[in-house]
């Protein structure tokens, strides 16, 4: 999706949105999640002094070039083969001051759609950081209804509203199963999907 908007064009059409902020600020040491397909807004008000995870597919070496430009640092893994080690790296440039915020679409990079994956919460626990989800609403968009996630991109000029939510990482489970069962429910608030839409959809 995001080789539909080259980089130098989507930070032309960002600097035009309106942003709100609703909810707690983020504080300069955390740990910063949204879902994949509202992430273009996503990226762009969560970028200082960060570090995002970015998949090692071709869609993310466009957007690690995006990344690049925003002045994050990035570190590439696959949610199939290295994303534990990427995740570590990650972890990692947090603990050495390299980074201040860890940012992450947890739902990505192909899904399931908008159910949390274990390594934020992880990330977490071992740098005992505060974990946030942003809700996050475009007032006018167009959705690649192609893509796995429904992949939305703001008009020009259009309103972003940014919900900031503060996600309980101190009941994660150790046991897999538990963890399962513990990421579904936490993710449900936040599932744009369900009967019940979050204010954000």
């Amino acid at each position: 999706m995001l080789r539909t908007i080259l980089p130098p064009s989507l930070t032309t059409l960002i600097r035009t949105l309106r942003f709100k902020w609703v909810g707690e600020p983020l504080p300069e040491k955390c740990i910063v999640a949204f879902w994949h397909s509202r992430m273009i807004g996503g990226w762009w008000i969560s970028r200082k002094n960060a570090v995002a995870l970015v998949s090692e597919s071709k869609d993310g070496e466009y957007l690690n070039k995006i990344l690049t430009n925003w002045k994050y640092k990035t570190v590439r893994g696959s949610s199939t083969r290295s994303g534990k080690q990427a995740l570590s790296e990650a972890v990692e440039m947090i603990r050495t001051g390299d980074a201040k915020r860890l940012v992450i679409t947890p739902d990505g990079p192909q899904g399931p759609k908008e159910i949390f994956k274990r390594g934020i919460f992880i990330a977490a626990q071992e740098l005992e950081l505060p974990l946030y989800f942003l809700s996050i609403e475009y007032k006018g968009r167009i959705r690649l209804l192609k893509s796995w996630d429904k992949f939305q991109i703001p008009f020009p000029l259009s309103s972003v509203v940014i919900n900031s939510h503060r996600l309980d990482t101190t009941t994660f489970p150790s046991d897999p199963e538990e963890q399962k069962i513990f990421l579904e429910q936490a993710s449900f608030p936040y599932n744009t999907s369900h009967p019940f839409p979050s204010s954000a959809d």
